[in-house]
């Protein structure tokens, strides 16, 4: 039972050679072994196992869904009927949703089995999972090191081998980051394939729902249960042209970052992949230095959320209750500094602008996707982050900001090693919104070739 994907599951689960309930239990009593790694808020077991028996019945009766049995884990922030949605703060706490989001019903209908509340940054805003309420998520890999944010219970579930999935949710990296630096893959969608509104959300602009598993084709699986659109065809490796826009996306990189990316490269040249070198992409610095509307959208959508699910508390009183402090003075920050609509106005106009030439750039140089590193230093220890340091937020979020900001799908695949500390580090790929079937299909070839 180990290590094993949606793909290799749902095969040993329809054949005999595995139980839903005996898989389910090993979930189980991995997470309580493993409990001072902090991946979990909560997990109902009797219910798992409830539903493990029942899927069990429903493969001897050949009447087994699609996710048939597979335990899938649960961002804190994504609703529920019946359970809190914390979103790892205090002033959310026991609060339950009317609803169950529609992201989290279609992985249900399709027979998953819900695996437990995943821990996260407080309020989804922040790159490091350093909770101070929750407590902060531990790398599996080394445990003093961060499993990045703000989905780092998700991805630390899956990279420990608890789960071969969890779900996520990225405004600004926050699938991609906890991907690379805990050695899974992650896929951003472009925003809205996967149902948008899935519980206490930052933007309607940036933000994204998505998984983070064990391979490139177990996301394939779930966009495929999630859009009900079938697979991209299989792309060779000759078939595929990868862009490489050195400008901005390739500098400052840390020198083992540098390295295995090249090498990464290197590799893909030898298995017959078409890598170009492409030039800077039009307007992307000037996107990244004005695109700030999640300050205009954090508090009407908290708003909006607290009144929809008829919660008798205010804004005010969630932010003083607010435990981590960079979370707090930046939710306080948007409070009192909303930008104008005149500013709004101009960033979203950057924002189109940008996409439009990026669409261009791609159908220009016939890219199915550009390459970049997922991030521009290897995960840093949980104590980097005591400091606030904006420079190492920076070389963290650049590479992803701008799939965000642009809204592209982008995919996160694993395989670097910092050689000190032995924590993972990945490499992104990336194409233009809506293109997601095509990235994912790249993401395929690519895992097969190299073997990954």
């Amino acid at each position: 039972m180990y290590r094993l994907g949606i793909k290799e599951l749902l095969q040993r689960f329809s054949d005999g050679t595995l139980t839903c309930e005996a898989y389910t239990r090993r979930v189980i009593q991995r997470a309580q072994d493993l409990k001072v790694f902090n991946y979990f808020v909560s997990m109902n077991t009797d219910r798992m196992l409830k539903d493990a028996q029942e899927a069990d019945a429903r493969y001897r009766n050949k009447t087994n869904r699609p996710l048939e049995g597979i335990p899938i884990a649960m961002k804190d922030n994504i609703d529920i009927e019946g359970e809190p949605t914390e979103a790892g703060t205090p002033g959310l706490a026991g609060l339950k949703p009317k609803h169950t989001a529609e992201v989290a019903r279609r992985l249900f209908d399709a027979g998953a089995i819900h695996a437990g509340r995943a821990n996260m940054h407080e309020l989804a805003l922040g790159i490091s999972s350093c909770n101070a309420h929750k407590g902060p998520c531990h790398n599996f890999h080394n445990f003093d090191y961060t499993c990045g944010g703000s989905s780092g219970g998700s991805g630390g579930a899956v990279s420990a081998d608890i789960v071969p999935a969890a779900l996520g949710t990225d405004t600004r990296g926050s699938i991609r980051i906890p991907s690379s630096y805990n050695g899974v893959f992650g896929l951003r969608p472009t925003s809205g394939r996967w149902p948008a509104d899935y519980g206490a959300k930052l933007s309607h602009v940036r933000d994204s729902v998505g998984p983070l598993v064990r391979s490139a084709v177990d996301i394939a699986i779930l966009d495929c249960v999630m859009t009900g659109e079938e697979p991209h065809e299989e792309l060779k490796p000759g078939q595929i042209r990868i862009g490489v826009p050195r400008p901005q996306f390739w500098e400052g990189l840390d020198a083992e970052v540098e390295e295995y990316a090249e090498r990464f490269l290197v590799r893909l040249k030898e298995k017959s992949f078409g890598i170009v070198e492409v030039p800077e992409i039009p307007r992307s610095r000037e996107l990244l230095e004005i695109f700030f509307t999640i300050n205009q959208e954090i508090i009407p959508l908290l708003e909006e959320y607290l009144s929809y699910n008829g919660h008798d508390v205010t804004v005010q009183s969630i932010i003083d209750k607010i435990a981590s402090p960079d979370v707090k003075e930046l939710f306080q920050y948007a409070m009192e500094n909303r930008p104008t609509e005149e500013e709004c106005k101009n960033a979203m106009a950057t924002r189109e602008e940008a996409r439009k030439n990026l669409k261009t750039y791609f159908e220009d140089h016939r890219l199915d996707c550009i390459i970049v590193p997922a991030n521009k230093i290897p995960p840093p220890t949980l104590r980097a982050f005591e400091d606030r340091n904006t420079e190492l937020r920076r070389l963290i979020t650049q590479n992803v900001d701008f799939g965000s900001n642009c809204n592209n799908p982008s995919l996160v695949i694993p395989g670097g090693i910092a050689q000190r500390s032995g924590v993972p580090f990945g490499m992104q790929i990336e194409g233009y919104a809506g293109s997601d079937r095509r990235v994912i299909a790249v993401a395929v070839a690519i895992e097969k070739a190299l073997n990954l």
